[in-house]
């Protein structure tokens, strides 16, 4: 890439003019024609499209890199804490691809909050399977406890059985070794 010229037509655009650019290479994401033309229509400032190119990539992208790099930290920080069980690899792709749609210069919000709702979700899924698993555990406990309790009632009330047996029988049920 070329050194910007000092004496730069773009580079020497008004502060406010000069944000404005910024704010249609960047959050309108204008092609360089239509940046082009607007520089023309609404500033009366004629450029090139390599000069449009050279500015995007010395004012615009940094600063969308920096944006972009944000927004993948606090993307996959949230999928740490979101309760998800994401190895590294899978976080690494997931920091890479929101990093990747954030700099495009045709990157779509809408994707990328897609992406972040997708990894709060599969926390929530996980979260619900885990309150499930529990759930199933518990009521194998229950349904364990039960048993116990309806033989050790049998034999309790087993009239045919000594003390001894009875006792015998109770170590059994509870898997109690003598």
């Amino acid at each position: 890439m070329k050194k910007p010229r000092s004496n730069s037509k773009l580079d020497q655009l008004p502060p406010n003019q000069r944000e404005m650019l910024i704010r249609w290479l960047t959050e309108e994401n204008v092609s360089y024609d239509d940046a082009k033309k607007r520089l023309k229509e609404d500033f009366n400032v004629s450029t090139s499209l390599g000069a449009l190119s050279r500015f995007y990539a010395t004012k615009c992208f940094l600063m969308r890199a920096g944006e972009a790099r944000a927004f993948a930290e606090l993307v996959t920080q949230q999928a740490k804490e979101g309760g998800g069980d994401f190895d590294e690899a899978t976080l690494a792709l997931v920091k890479q691809r929101a990093f990747e749609r954030a700099v495009a210069k045709d990157g779509d919000i809408d994707e990328l909050a897609t992406l972040a709702g997708i990894i709060g979700e599969s926390a929530k899924l996980d979260i619900k399977r885990r309150a499930l698993d529990q759930t199933d555990r518990r009521i194998a406990l229950l349904e364990r406890a039960e048993k116990e309790r309806d033989a050790a009632k049998a034999t309790t009330e087993n009239p045919t059985l000594t003390d001894a047996e009875k006792m015998a029988r109770y170590r059994e049920i509870f898997g109690m070794t003598p």
